[in-house]
């Protein structure tokens, strides 16, 4: 009895390689397939952390923008410059400005 289970598991170990082997393009096929879906989620993957580390230093440009914008804006009040120009000896003007108003020449 031993013989025929013998040949009967060779039979089945010779019809399964002889599947694999019909069946080896289309698991070549899955593959690559599988192989091409890890890239991609790799791929997608980097990009969102790419995405986000972008949106990140466009907050931080923008906090830095309104920052400067500040300091300027508070640089230039005139109290402010009046006390960054008393040293050099200017002083504030005590005439009112006037508008220069150029005549039109007509050639």
């Amino acid at each position: 009895m031993t013989s025929f289970q013998d040949k009967k598991a060779t039979l089945f170990r010779l019809k399964w390689v002889e599947w694999i082997f019909v069946n080896l393009p289309f698991v070549c096929y899955l593959a690559l397939l599988g192989v091409i879906y890890i890239s991609n989620a790799h791929a997608s993957e980097k990009a969102v952390r790419k995405i986000e580390a972008l949106k990140q230093e466009v907050k931080d440009t923008k906090w830095r923008a309104m920052n400067l914008r500040q300091e300027v804006m508070h640089g230039s009040i005139q109290s402010q410059i009046e006390s960054k120009v008393k040293g050099s000896g200017l002083l504030p003007s005590t005439t009112p400005p006037y508008k220069i108003v150029a005549e039109k020449t007509v050639k």
